[in-house]
């Protein structure tokens, strides 16, 4: 008995100086791979990182603002309508222009000239749809005075129409930001004798007459609605006094703006 734990003692003894031994080697095998240098710190957790929103919504997909949320706006870029051309042709409507003119209300330099040919075009729909009432309760229909009268109509609105049709085609291929930066920078440019005034005032240029011929073509129209009402207050007047004289200088207007309108296509 007694040997046996006698035994026992010193097999304990020896497996604890084998355990420390052993911790000891690994302690120095692990101080051997640290690399030379100031002690390193312990890993620490990751923290949370705050990513800041530099933008709200917009129309080409910019994150959506959170609600409630504060700071500064990207400052949006107007949207440019995409092109549709309009045929000129014996299928085009009026609703076909003003779908398109309607995208073109909004623009800071082709807005109003949009509303004005909408307008246009719908005082001459409004005016040809009367001209051929009166006409038709003074005049049979398809009578020399009723052609008389129903032919040129016909021929200005189909003019005012065209024009119109025109007008939204060129229109939606102006460069209104090239426009913009052009006129908020030419001043400065100018003034300090920049190299590229020669190109720039050419372009300038450009713009302007682009601009211009815009504004002659929707002269015409108006001028042409101008002879259409002149034309059916002498309808309404022959109807009134039942006789067939009419006067005729409302007619050879028409016929001469409607051979102009054909130089701007």
């Amino acid at each position: 008995m007694f040997s046996t734990a006698v035994s026992l003692g010193l097999t304990y003894v020896a497996g604890r100086a084998a355990w420390r031994g052993g911790k000891r080697l690994i302690g120095w095998v692990r101080n051997q791979r640290l690399l030379p240098g100031s002690a390193q710190n312990p890993s620490q957790e990751a923290q949370d990182v705050v990513v800041e929103q530099v933008g709200w919504e917009s129309d080409r997909g910019t994150p959506r603002r959170p609600e409630g949320a504060e700071g500064p706006r990207v400052r949006k870029t107007q949207q440019r309508p995409s092109y549709t051309r309009l045929n000129i042709d014996d299928t085009l409507t009026a609703d076909q222009v003003i779908r398109v003119l309607r995208r073109l209300q909004g623009n800071q330099v082709l807005g109003t000239r949009a509303v004005a040919v909408i307008d246009t075009l719908n005082s001459a729909d409004m005016r040809l749809e009367s001209l051929l009432t009166e006409l038709d309760a003074t005049f049979q229909r398809g009578s020399i005075s009723w052609e008389k009268f129903a032919t040129p109509s016909y021929g200005a609105y189909d003019a005012i129409l065209r024009n119109s049709a025109l007008l939204a085609n060129r229109m939606q291929t102006f460069d209104t930001a090239g426009y913009l930066r052009l006129r908020d920078t030419m001043g400065s440019a100018w003034r300090n004798g920049d190299e590229h005034t020669q190109a720039r005032e050419e372009r300038w240029r450009l713009f302007k007459q682009t601009l211009t011929s815009f504004d002659e073509i929707q002269e015409t129209d108006e001028n042409l609605l101008l002879e259409l009402d002149k034309l059916a207050a002498e309808v309404a007047s022959i109807a009134a006094s039942g006789s067939d004289a009419a006067d005729d200088s409302a007619l050879e207007e028409i016929r001469r703006l409607i051979e102009e309108a054909k130089y701007y296509r």
